[in-house]
């Protein structure tokens, strides 16, 4: 099986292992906002609460941004179907979480009208 960028995202984003650093990464991200940042926004901070309140279940829009980052991608490999994740840098995973917080926080907790 060719190893293709699309399916390196695909495959890493359905990952458990994967799935499970992106979510500890989310936990601590939430945990050193504990205090209120200064310049936060009211949706990062319902992301905040609803993380710590549930720290064991992902958000699959943040495992899609990680997955889908080019320095993550290339580092997952595909054998025989058999994905392997072990080789991601938790840095480049809490990396995305950082940068990606706003962005997942105000599509999952911005008011609807």
């Amino acid at each position: 099986m060719t190893d293709t960028q699309l399916l390196k995202f695909a495959r890493a984003r359905d990952h458990q292992d994967f799935i499970w650093r992106v979510t500890a990464a989310l936990t601590v991200k939430a945990q050193y906002m504990a205090d209120v940042p200064e310049g936060a926004s009211v949706e990062g901070l319902s992301m905040r609460d609803w993380v710590l309140d549930n720290p064991m279940v992902p958000i699959e829009m943040m495992t899609a941004f990680a997955a889908t980052m080019p320095e993550i991608a290339e580092k997952v490999t595909i054998d025989g179907g058999t994905v392997d994740t072990a080789q991601v840098l938790d840095t480049d995973i809490s990396y995305i979480v950082g940068s990606k917080w706003d962005s997942v926080a105000r599509h999952r907790f911005a008011d609807t009208p």
